[in-house]
């Protein structure tokens, strides 16, 4: 079983300073990904820039990942590189000062910084990739794709098969079938 880090900072000394100071960190991490969505083929590696904020932390993220994905045309295993972006704000949760717990059940829509003080990128970072997936992946422009008849891919290694005449195909109807007048009609309309 797979111990997986995570990718997290503590932002306590940055919080600390004025807006406008920086901090820079290089990550490579084996994620977690339990509801294998990614199908990763090793660690998530990239570069993130914290920045203070009047309010919190801003994360600008440069980050890359190889994937595992299936073929558009003919469902085999594609390997994609997928390089990303982001800048996420993360927003206190507990003061810096006191320790004490912020009022934040009514921001919901925001990221925040845990009560050690803690940035986790997991999430943004899992749910940056999966957007960033291919919408139809190839494992190249050429590729021929499945046989219509036989499921089989089409590369020379597949034989034709032979043309089957339509009226062989054609199955009697049962005249006591409730469908039977939809299959006479269907057939009539398929010989115009």
């Amino acid at each position: 079983m797979c111990v997986c880090a995570m990718v997290s900072v503590n932002v306590s000394q940055l919080l600390l300073l004025s807006p406008g100071a920086t901090r820079e960190f290089d990550f490579s991490e084996v994620f977690r990904d339990p509801d294998d969505e990614l199908h990763l083929r090793g660690p998530i590696s990239g570069h993130a820039r914290l920045t203070r904020t009047p309010e919190g932390i801003l994360v600008h993220s440069r980050h890359a990942a190889s994937v595992s994905i299936e073929c558009a045309r003919c469902l085999e295993e594609v390997d994609a590189e997928i390089a990303s972006e982001l800048d996420e704000e993360f927003f206190p949760s507990t003061d810096i000062r006191t320790g004490v717990p912020l009022d934040v059940a009514n921001e919901e829509d925001r990221s925040f910084i845990d009560e050690h003080h803690e940035i986790h990128l997991d999430e943004i970072l899992r749910q940056d990739i999966l957007t960033n997936l291919p919408l139809r992946p190839l494992c190249s422009a050429a590729c021929p794709g499945l046989c219509t008849t036989c499921g089989q891919r089409l590369d020379s290694t597949h034989l034709g098969h032979p043309h089957i005449p339509e009226e062989e195909t054609e199955v009697p109807v049962d005249p006591s079938s409730p469908f039977a007048r939809l299959a006479v009609l269907l057939h009539d309309d398929g010989e115009r």
